[in-house]
């Protein structure tokens, strides 16, 4: 393996992606083919990992240009995601619906129908934690594509969860449970153990590349949960709830990618997976809606103009952006953020 791509998405901001995955190709060589990449990721990542599997296979692929941007990813609105109700979680069959839409073009009804190496996070609401799936496993080979990619991008406590289903009954069943956004239980959390035996068996990638959206948890994404989420709901919200959906926004903030970055850039300080790592996040004047689906063109445009006015800043070596770290150390988790994440949270659910 040449390159390994880490998808970490953040709801509608998937066209950041979609436009740092482009640039890495332009400005950097990136080579997506399924024999010389490894890919990993969650939530709108793991929808993109889809994207690239139907776009970048050696037989029969896709259109990336003219189908998958121009056709399905700059077309997305947000009533093709979800549905505003006068209770929570919010109907996203028309996600489902478009999902099985675009993974039908791509013939991609299993995980075991990829083609690139590929591993997608879940987060476990019955067990409080994160379980991998990958098409590398013969145990998983079964798993529904369509129910995987729900789970990994549904938002706690907005967006209903899932469960994981296999094509057949005589496929080998992925963990019981219901399941929501990958990021939930922290960035990659409990991949290293999956990478570490990945690399052992294929020999260290020569690049690896972890491709984030632009993130903060602003005045806006509070704005936008407070919108969704009808006051007849706010009382019925259980300690449990909360702690989840905290959990869930301190993840998709950039304290809580950095503290990703931190830990991993010390796991891989010890172990040796990649000659280079890159980070590649944008860093525009302003961001988009967490979940306002109707702009991903725009968004696109936007960090691509970034990229092209930062060439410099688009992959940053990992133990220059750990730089940051000693300059300004992270917030714990008992610190300001977190404090201010939980108050926030009273605020919105009224309790």
């Amino acid at each position: 393996m040449k390159n390994a791509l880490f998808l970490t998405g953040a709801a509608a901001r998937i066209s950041q992606e979609v436009a740092l995955v482009d640039k890495l190709i332009e400005l950097k060589n990136l080579e997506l083919s399924s024999d010389k990449t490894m890919l990993a990721g969650f939530s709108s990542g793991a929808l993109n990992i889809g994207a690239i599997n139907a776009c970048f296979r050696n037989n029969n692929p896709l259109s990336w240009d003219k189908y998958f941007k121009e056709e399905v990813l700059f077309k997305i609105k947000t009533k093709d995601v979800f549905v505003k109700n006068r209770f929570i979680p919010v109907d996203t069959s028309p996600l489902r619906n478009l999902l099985n839409n675009f993974l039908g073009q791509g013939n991609l009804k299993k995980i075991d129908d990829c083609t690139f190496d590929s591993f997608i996070l879940a987060f476990s609401v019955w067990r409080l934690t994160t379980v991998w799936a990958s098409n590398i496993y013969n145990r998983h080979s079964g798993i529904n594509l369509t129910n995987l990619l729900m789970a990994t991008s549904a938002i706690p406590l907005i967006f209903p969860d899932q469960s994981i289903e296999p094509t057949s009954k005589k496929a080998r069943r992925f963990i019981r449970g219901r399941f929501v956004d990958g990021g939930t239980g922290g960035s990659f959390r409990r991949f290293e153990k999956h990478l570490k035996k990945y690399v052992r068996q294929n020999g260290e990638f020569e690049n690896l590349y972890i491709v984030s959206p632009m993130r903060e948890v602003s005045n806006e994404d509070f704005e936008e949960l407070d919108k969704i989420i009808p006051s007849s709901q706010m009382f019925k919200l259980s300690s449990k709830d909360l702690g989840i959906m905290k959990v869930f926004l301190d993840m998709i903030s950039q304290n809580g990618f950095d503290t990703f970055i931190k830990r991993f850039y010390k796991w891989s300080n010890r172990n040796k997976i990649a000659s280079n790592i890159f980070i590649c996040i944008p860093g525009m004047s302003d961001n988009y809606p967490l979940l306002n689906f109707d702009r991903q063109e725009k968004q696109y445009q936007s960090v691509c103009q970034w990229v092209d006015e930062n060439p410099d800043k688009l992959a940053i070596p990992i133990d220059e952006y750990a730089k940051r770290f000693e300059e300004k150390p992270l917030l714990k988790i008992t610190d300001k953020i977190r404090r201010n994440m939980r108050h926030r949270l009273r605020s919105i659910f009224n309790i």
